[in-house]
């Protein structure tokens, strides 16, 4: 298996989620632990739930 990870701004990875989704890519949007702002932990969280 290979991995593709990608680093950004919610707004942006929400924006390739969108891509691969709408293009029947199969993907999971994982938690990276990573130290953000509390605002961006809400939108990751967000995000994750949305593409789960």
């Amino acid at each position: 298996m290979a991995k593709i990870e990608i680093k950004g701004s919610p707004e942006e990875l929400e924006r390739v989620a969108t891509f691969l989704a709408n293009n029947n890519i199969k993907f999971n949007v994982v938690n990276d632990y990573g130290n953000h702002s509390l605002e961006d932990i809400d939108k990751y969280a967000l995000l994750m739930s949305k593409y789960a």
